[in-house]
C-alpha cells in the first residue's frame, strides 16, 4: 500500500492523493465550509485506504463527509462513494448526463472500457478487464442530485462552486469553479497527454472537448485542481497549478487535442477506406516527433491510452457509411 498523501494548500481545502491499480493515481479535494464536502472519492477501496488515514490528520472521520461532489461518473471518481455513503449517509451530487454511468457500472464498462480491447482485438481479456473494472467500481448508490451547468453549490462559510459543464472526457464531464477564490476543480475536463507515462489523453468526445477547453480559458482562473497527475508538453506534472501554469496547462490540452485531431483527419482522407487501426497509425506516424508518446511494439499505438482519441476523431471524418 501507499502511503496517504495529503496537501493542505488552503485553509478551506486538502487535496488527497490516492493509488490504485497497476499504476492508477486520482487527485480528491476536501472542502470544509458549513458542510464538509469531497470532491470525488477515488475507487472503492480509496475512502479506507487514503480518505479515511487524511481526515483523521484533521481530526475528522469519514462519518463526517456531508456532501459528495463528483466531476464525472468514471469509477476512479466515484468508486468511492458507495463507502463513503455506508460511513456517513450523506447525499451524492454528480453531473447529469452522468448519472446513468454512475449508477449503472455494467453501462460504464460497455461505453467507456470494453471498445478498447474490442477495437484491439482483444475479445479474450474483456472478461478479466470487465472483473477488474468492477471491483474498482464498487457498490453504486443513487444519485441524491443531478447538477447542471451554472448551479451553485454553497458548503456555507463563503464557499461556493458554480457547476461548470465540460464535456469530452465524459459526456457529462464537469468542474467546479469557486469564483471568489479563482479555484477551479477540472476533474478529468483537462487532459494534456494523459496521466500515464507514453500515453495518449482519454477524449471521447473531441469536438465537444476542444469547446469546453476554450470556455475554460475565458474564466477569471488563478489555480487549476486537476482529477490525476498529468504529462504535458512543457510542465510539470504538479496536479495544481497556480497563475500563468494553469492557463498554460489549459492552452496545451487544447493544442494537443488539436494536433490529435488534424493529424487523424489528414490520415483519414488519405485512405478514405482504409480500417480505424490502419488510420491511427498513419496518424501517429504523423505526430512522431509532435508529441511525445511511446508506441506498444504490439498495437503500433500508445502504450496508455491507446483508442480512445484516435478512435473518436476517426469517426468523425472518416467517409459516411465507412
Amino acid at each position: 500500500m501507499q502511503p496517504h498523501t495529503d496537501f493542505k494548500f488552503h485553509p478551506r481545502i486538502t487535496q488527497i492523493g490516492c493509488y490504485w491499480g497497476q499504476g492508477g493515481h486520482t487527485e480528491l479535494y476536501l472542502l470544509e465550509g458549513e458542510t464538509l464536502a469531497l470532491i470525488d472519492t477515488g475507487v472503492s477501496d480509496t475512502p479506507e485506504r487514503y480518505i479515511a488515514p487524511a481526515l483523521a490528520s484533521i481530526g475528522r472521520s469519514l462519518g463526517d463527509i456531508g456532501l459528495i461532489l463528483n466531476t464525472h461518473g468514471h469509477m476512479d471518481h466515484a468508486g468511492g462513494n458507495g463507502q463513503i455513503v455506508a460511513a456517513a449517509g450523506c447525499p451524492v451530487w454528480l453531473p447529469a448526463d452522468d448519472v446513468a454511468i454512475a449508477e449503472d457500472p455494467d453501462q460504464q464498462f460497455a461505453l467507456y472500457f470494453a471498445p478498447n480491447e474490442q477495437l484491439l482485438g482483444r475479445v479474450d481479456r474483456l472478461e478479466a478487464a470487465r472483473a477488474e473494472f468492477r471491483q474498482q467500481a464498487g457498490t453504486p448508490v443513487r444519485v441524491s442530485r443531478a447538477l447542471r451547468d451554472g448551479d451553485l453549490v454553497d458548503l456555507g462559510r463563503g464557499l461556493r462552486l458554480r457547476v461548470v459543464h465540460c464535456p469530452g472526457h465524459t459526456l457529462g464531464s464537469s468542474s467546479f469553479f469557486w469564483e471568489d477564490e479563482g479555484i477551479l476543480f477540472s476533474g478529468d475536463c483537462a487532459l494534456g497527454m494523459g496521466s500515464r507515462p507514453g500515453g495518449f489523453p482519454l477524449i471521447y468526445f473531441p469536438d465537444l472537448y476542444e469547446q469546453s477547453l476554450a470556455r475554460l480559458l475565458t474564466l477569471d482562473l488563478r489555480v487549476l485542481c486537476l482529477g490525476h497527475h498529468y504529462f504535458s508538453r512543457t510542465l510539470t506534472r504538479e496536479s495544481v497549478k497556480y497563475g500563468p501554469a494553469a492557463r498554460q496547462f489549459l492552452s496545451e490540452s487544447l493544442a494537443i487535442a488539436g494536433l490529435i485531431r488534424d493529424a487523424v483527419a489528414s490520415a483519414t482522407l488519405a485512405q478514405p477506406e482504409a480500417d480505424f487501426l490502419t488510420v491511427a497509425r498513419a496518424a501517429l506516424d504523423r505526430l512522431e516527433g509532435v508529441l511525445s508518446f511511446r508506441r506498444d511494439p504490439e498495437t503500433g499505438l500508445p502504450v496508455a491510452g491507446p483508442t480512445a482519441a484516435l478512435y473518436s476523431n476517426w469517426r468523425r471524418y472518416r467517409p459516411a457509411g465507412g
